[in-house]
């Protein structure tokens, strides 16, 4: 792909999308996953993912562009996938996926945590980058100290509430002619 998409805040290496394609294998057999953008959102929101496997190959991508700030909101890692076929192969479904959320690893415990690490130090070696990228906003200017509000005249001596007095029965039109 020449251009990445809106929603990637990091780089991510073959290596590590293999092993998260791997992770995903192994989180199938015996564990649990949420397949598809709506359940792995519903996991992300839960906080009960472990792991949120992103494609991106996805189009529109807007259907994706909300999980990895969702993810940073919910302290959920996160990885990026060059592939949504071999993703939705990976999830063992017959159709492609735009993401999975990883719930419970099962006898991917160990690739999960080796995984977490290696993302974990990926986006630290991002992280200087996106600083130093980010435009430098001037300071705020200090503006002169604003008054107070003047508050509002005091009315003399509230009075409490009255009962709204109670109104006579209205007559019946028998009783206006009489």
């Amino acid at each position: 792909m020449s251009k990445k998409p809106v929603f990637v805040r990091f780089e991510v290496t073959p290596e590590i999308m293999e092993r998260a394609y791997e992770t995903v294998k192994l989180a199938k057999e015996d564990g649990k996953l949420r397949k598809g953008a709506n359940e792995a959102t519903k996991a992300v929101e839960r906080g009960i993912a472990k792991l949120l496997v992103i494609a991106l190959d996805v189009d529109p991508p807007e259907i994706v562009a909300h999980l990895p700030l969702l993810s940073e909101d919910k302290k959920i890692t996160y990885v990026y996938v060059d592939s949504k076929k071999k993703l939705g192969e990976a999830a063992g479904i017959d159709v492609s996926t735009s993401a999975v959320a990883i719930v419970e690893a099962g006898k991917g415990k160990p690739l999960l945590d080796e995984v977490l690490s290696k993302i974990a130090a990926l986006r630290l070696k991002a992280a200087p980058e996106a600083v130093k990228e980010a435009p430098k906003k001037e300071a705020p200017k200090e503006e002169a100290p604003k008054e107070a509000p003047k508050e509002a005249p005091k009315k003399e001596a509230e009075k409490p509430k009255e009962k709204p007095k109670k109104k006579a029965p209205k007559k019946s039109a028998k009783e206006k002619t009489e």
